[in-house]
């Protein structure tokens, strides 16, 4: 059974943001389902866990799971967006910058993402794909010359100068 600690910020962080557009019951809820996914994603120790939501970073998520929470698909939503990396690189950001080595390839693709669903609202074109990226050094992108376009297969492939790439 995970701990689950007490806000100690009732006024803002992930207790005090929640409190502002749900009932008590349902920020009570929201807290523990996501007090013991971060243990469980991160396995921050449960001052760790704590200190990361009564900082302004549990502001932000609050504010980002808004909908979810309010929904009552909170905890999907949560398990299914929030990594390990993530977790790792905004401990260090608003709590210790030194506790958590990170993966800078991860931050890379979370980016990417991001832009790509720009690109998508932008274009109306969302991209299919199960196992379909390769992270890459960024010198090595100096022979990446773009993509293949087949809209009848749907393939998008990369395309190199060099064939050495996969």
């Amino acid at each position: 059974m995970t701990h689950i600690l007490p806000t100690q910020n009732k006024k803002h962080g992930f207790w005090g943001t929640c409190s502002g557009f749900i009932k008590k019951e349902q920020t009570k809820a929201a807290w523990e389902i996501a007090f013991v996914s971060i243990r469980k994603i991160a396995g921050f120790t449960p001052l760790e866990t704590l200190a990361l939501f009564d900082s302004c970073w549990g502001r932000h998520i609050a504010e980002e799971f808004a909908e979810e929470i309010s929904a009552d698909c909170f905890k999907n939503a949560f398990m299914h967006k929030i990594t390990k990396d993530r977790l790792y690189r905004d401990y260090n950001c608003y709590i210790d910058p030194t506790a958590y080595k990170t993966d800078k390839k991860s931050f890379r693709y979370e980016n990417f993402i991001k832009d790509l669903a720009k690109l998508s609202k932008t274009y109306g074109i969302t991209i299919k794909s199960i196992g379909g990226i390769s992270v890459h050094a960024i010198n090595d992108m100096k022979d990446f010359n773009g993509y293949t376009m087949d809209l009848e297969s749907g393939n998008i492939l990369p395309i190199w100068q060099n064939k050495h790439h996969t």
